[in-house]
């Protein structure tokens, strides 16, 4: 009769034993699921283009300008800058397809000297830059704009000055064959994030 008893009450901790491991396994399945779930999060888009090169790696991009459209001059040849002309090189920074707003910076070499009757800078007249250091030229494209089909568009500008006390500099100039004006430039392109653009306050 014992015997009878004990073996009832070992059937009946089996029992009990196979139902707890089946709980606390069906828990841990539970858990397992959730700790190994996946969070999918769309990244954003980034596509710039610098004059229909795409550029969207985000390092730093060296050009030259050298393709100028130049001031009209009844004296002065078409296609060439002597005293008295203008010129200009457009650079347009196209972020269509970016889901983010961006900054871009844009620095010339300053170190050619052509002449101090020779200038140039950044046209910063249409508001869309502004200087941010000596030769550094900096601005914003919001996502609204960028939305909205917006770029953003520079002039490298390029000034002689006719002025007689660079006559001499002037002819040396003209005399060298196949003498061209080239503005090494380099412009840099980032996502912005609100910092505050700090205007360049010369000496």
């Amino acid at each position: 009769m014992k015997s009878r008893v004990k073996i009832i009450l070992y059937i009946v901790l089996f029992v009990v034993a196979m139902a707890l491991i089946y709980c606390v396994s069906s828990t841990y399945a539970v858990y397992e699921t959730i700790t190994n779930g996946t969070a999918n999060l769309d990244i954003g888009s980034w596509v710039i283009r610098l004059n229909s090169v795409d550029i969207s790696s985000g390092e730093t991009i060296s050009f030259n300008a050298n393709n100028f459209t130049y001031s009209n001059s009844s004296h002065i040849a078409n296609g060439v800058i002597a005293p008295g002309r203008s010129g200009y090189f457009e650079v347009i920074i196209d972020p269509d397809g970016s889901d983010v707003s961006i900054r871009y910076d844009i620095t010339l070499d300053m170190e050619e000297d052509y002449g101090d009757n020779i200038t140039y800078y950044v046209d910063t007249n249409n508001g869309s830059a502004i200087r941010t250091g000596e030769s550094t030229y900096s601005g914003v494209l919001d996502l609204s704009e960028i939305e909205n089909g917006d770029v953003a568009t520079l002039r490298i500008v390029v000034e002689w000055l006719d002025n007689s006390a660079y006559d001499e500099h002037d002819t040396e100039l003209g005399l060298t064959p196949n003498n061209n004006i080239t503005i090494p430039a380099e412009i840099t392109v980032v996502q912005y994030l609100g910092e505050t653009i700090v205007p360049y306050v010369g000496e």
